[in-house]
């Protein structure tokens, strides 16, 4: 897409100003999932009317939030499947260029289709909303967690046998919640979703483990796994509870079992919240192991 400048852009902190004072056709939500409640606060207090709010955030619940706050009808799913990350205020750096999905139905969502096409992203519509942000939290949960628990690459993950294949179990049990849940998996925006249910799925491991190394070394460009990058940065929160820990919600809700899911989720929420050492799991792969592996978690 090449660079593009906004020599003025238009900058505010204050919700209220903005609904106010303009016409605001629709709210474009990008936020980390944990902030969500916070949002909806604020959303609330500056707007007499439920906007119509385009939530691209990761995970799946979010929308549910959304539409108990605002109504199911002015809530649009969507998902960001390009990586792209912020290297200082004011430049956003398109690290690995896929697209976005965005779920057809809504009386907006043709239109907003036709503006991020026209604006050179590559976007499709999606009917089935659910199987979307489904299919979307495949990639997310993907050498993500291990990467921040054992702050180590996704492709030392791979290239390490029990990790490699603790991350297989870990997307088995998630489409396994997903057929509970009868959601199809579906091809989003240049993203090999499909390609990996398909192959983890039909194919032995060892058929396609150098393919998948190389896809998720390069798919996510420079940029660090989130939740990596989160816990480097030294945040109090984490939306592992939002992937992995969803999974978990979601399977039990089903009466089936997520336990790799469920495992990383909580050493990783008990690493980010200080009561575990990181030191006890960073650079240890093996100890990772023995503990997703012998329920100690």
């Amino acid at each position: 897409m090449g660079n593009t400048s906004l020599a003025r852009p238009t900058i505010t902190t204050s919700l209220n100003d903005v609904l106010t004072s303009q016409k605001i056709d629709v709210v474009i939500l990008a936020v980390k999932s944990f902030h969500t409640p916070t949002i909806i606060k604020l959303l609330q207090s500056a707007s007499k009317t439920s906007p119509t709010v385009l939530c691209l955030q990761n995970g799946v619940d979010n929308e549910d939030l959304l539409s108990d706050a605002f109504g199911i009808e002015n809530v649009i799913p969507g998902t960001v499947t390009s990586a792209v990350s912020i290297s200082k205020i004011g430049a956003v750096n398109v690290d690995r260029e896929r697209g976005i999905g965005i779920a057809a139905g809504h009386p907006y969502s043709l239109e907003i289709w036709k503006a991020l096409n026209a604006a050179g992203f590559h976007t499709l519509l999606y009917p089935n909303a659910k199987a979307m942000k489904w299919s979307k939290l495949i990639t997310n949960i993907l050498a993500n967690a291990t990467a921040a628990i054992c702050d180590i690459k996704p492709n030392e993950i791979f290239e390490h046998d029990r990790l490699f294949r603790l991350e297989i179990t870990a997307i088995e049990e998630t489409l396994t919640v997903m057929k509970g849940m009868q959601l199809p998996i579906v091809r989003l925006p240049r993203t090999p979703s499909h390609w990996l249910a398909f192959a983890i799925k039909r194919l032995p491991p060892w058929s396609y483990r150098s393919t998948l190394t190389n896809r998720v070394s390069k798919g996510r460009g420079a940029k660090y796994p989130s939740l990596h990058a989160d816990l480097l940065a030294n945040r109090e929160h984490s939306e592992i509870s939002y992937l992995n820990g969803t999974v978990h919600r979601h399977a039990k809700a089903l009466g089936l079992a997520a336990p790799v899911n469920n495992g990383l989720a909580n050493i990783l929420s008990e690493i980010v919240t200080g009561k575990i050492p990181w030191g006890e799991y960073r650079h240890k792969p093996d100890r990772l192991a023995d503990s997703l592996l012998s329920g100690d978690f």
